[in-house]
């Protein structure tokens, strides 16, 4: 799975396990809250130059929602565009390990 950062927001790109390929958009307000949030946080001098910093800080925090967390997508689409969905949420509980019990 890939998280790409679109011109107008971000997203995932994956394969699903049949093979076939997706590009999701997220339209999620934390994500775009948290690039703001690493923006305006910069200590970068320019503008573009924090605008960078934060792309890349968000950019790791979505990757490693894949790396640390049960990531699961919340999708939905519009009614004019039935077929096309995007992330309208995230959930992303901790990942757990279960010990398989001996059943002797």
């Amino acid at each position: 799975m890939m998280m790409n950062n679109h011109c107008n927001g971000f997203g995932y790109e994956f394969t699903d396990e049949a093979g076939y390929q997706h590009k999701y958009s997220i339209s999620d307000w934390e994500i775009m809250q948290l690039y703001r949030k690493c923006r305006d946080n910069s200590q970068a001098n320019t503008l573009e130059d924090r605008e960078k910093d934060s792309l890349d800080k968000v950019r790791q925090k979505l990757e490693g929602f894949i790396l640390e967390k049960d990531l699961y997508f919340i999708v939905g689409n519009l009614k004019n565009y039935k077929k096309t969905f995007m992330i309208i949420g995230l959930f992303y509980p901790p990942i757990v390990q279960l010990e398989q019990l001996s059943l002797f």
